[in-house]
């Protein structure tokens, strides 16, 4: 599950979680280095890579198909070639009351869909998520206090772990690896930050034996001072100790959640922000840093009291029919990064769409791509991407000598 389905939730839950895993080498922290807005004072630091086996070098993407519309992501790998890793959202739901899992619905074959990935080459990938409306922030968080003390054993068939119950459920499945994406657990529950780092360590190094890789999926911050932050969503991550995970997917989305009105669902400069955090907290990481950027839009309207509220998200087609369907109005936002359209309703409430067109992502991408090249002081980087949600692109985003091929080519 992802982040922007529950920053709807900020007036009724306090924190968001998501997970960790490590990696083999060790952590080299660099407090004093400077940010992105000082590239030339930086001092190198060794990466970790991401692992070889995982992205294209050349194309760097990783496909999130969303369970739910699966049958969209069906649609669009038909319209283009399916030639990216697949991490396919809730393909494992937890219940954190004794850590079974179960599969998510999905609307369409997806075993057709996994084995059409398989047997192409590429690497698909277990999500594993808690469904918010079932289960409590608390309920996590005793999920990771259980799950992180319990003795660890070889993951046998028979192995009864939480650890083990997802490692299991990944080997049935032929998965190469797992992406944990808990999202909202209690901030302030004792020891979280700790006991959630061990739990991912430990998760990790079950998966490593049976040959597998570990992800986590990251909320964006910039900061690690509780007061910065009044919804507290990301103050349980400690990326210090997540910072030896295989690899990060930084969920650089919503921004207009966070800031609860109406906007660019990301921007440029805001990632940047994470970028700057990422650098100087654990900058030995940044080329294992893979970044998520929505594909689809965002509608909100505005009652007659002025206060605004998110009605829907939209993919690309649907903004488009929106565009016909509307009596669009003038002076709305120029920026070629961030696309938006209002219309009036037929009682004068008014209404925004933000949303992502291929050169937008592409302009946002090609700025950050650019940063992180003088960071590392590589000309070659290729910025590590995913997008939410495979099927609510735009026609000419993925495929042959389309925006996301010609952005690699550059």
């Amino acid at each position: 599950m992802k982040y922007c389905r529950f920053l709807h939730l900020f007036a009724a839950s306090m924190v968001l979680l998501l997970a960790a895993c490590g990696n083999q080498t060790s952590v080299v922290l660099v407090p004093s280095t400077p940010s992105p807005s000082t590239p030339s004072q930086v001092t190198p630091v060794v990466q970790q890579p991401l692992p070889k086996s995982l992205l294209n070098p050349k194309y760097p993407v990783m496909d999130w198909v969303y369970n739910v519309t699966c049958g969209r992501a069906v649609d669009s790998y038909s319209r283009s070639q399916m030639d990216a890793t697949i991490a396919y959202d809730s393909a494992a739901w937890l219940y954190p009351s004794d850590g079974h899992l179960v599969e998510g619905s999905s609307d369409c074959d997806k075993g057709a869909l996994i084995s059409q990935a398989r047997n192409q080459g590429l690497l698909t990938l277990l999500t594993v998520g808690v469904d918010s409306s079932w289960w409590s922030t608390q309920d996590l968080a005793q999920y990771i206090d259980v799950a992180s003390s319990q003795q660890q054993v070889p993951c046998t068939p028979e192995a009864t772990t939480y650890v083990c119950k997802i490692v299991n459920w990944a080997i049935s499945g032929g998965y190469a690896g797992v992406i944990i994406d808990f999202e909202l657990v209690k901030w302030d529950y004792p020891g979280i930050r700790m006991k959630f780092g061990m739990l991912m360590q430990e998760l990790q190094a079950a998966l490593h034996q049976k040959g597998m890789l570990c992800g986590v999926t990251l909320i964006p911050k910039s900061s690690d001072i509780a007061a910065e932050d009044p919804h507290k969503l990301e103050y349980f991550q400690d990326w210090k100790l997540l910072s030896r995970i295989d690899f990060l997917v930084i969920m650089v989305l919503d921004l207009d959640l966070v800031l609860n009105k109406p906007g660019p669902i990301t921007t440029a400069p805001w990632i940047e922000k994470q970028l700057n955090y990422l650098w100087k907290t654990i900058p030995q990481a940044l080329s294992k840093t893979i970044w998520e950027l929505p594909l689809y839009g965002r509608e909100w309207q505005q009652n007659a009291n002025g206060k605004w509220s998110p009605m829907s998200d939209e993919t690309c087609q649907q903004v488009s029919d929106q565009k016909a369907a509307q009596t669009v109005l003038s002076g709305v936002s120029t920026d070629p990064t961030a696309p938006e359209i209002a219309w009036n309703d037929q009682i004068g409430n008014r209404h925004e769409v933000w949303y992502s067109t291929a050169s937008s992502l592409v302009a946002i991408m090609t700025q950050i791509q650019g940063t992180v090249r003088t960071l590392l002081k590589d000309s070659h980087y290729k910025l590590p991407t995913s997008f939410w949600y495979r099927g609510s692109e735009c026609a000419n985003f993925f495929g042959t000598a389309n925006a996301l091929q010609e952005f690699y080519k550059s």
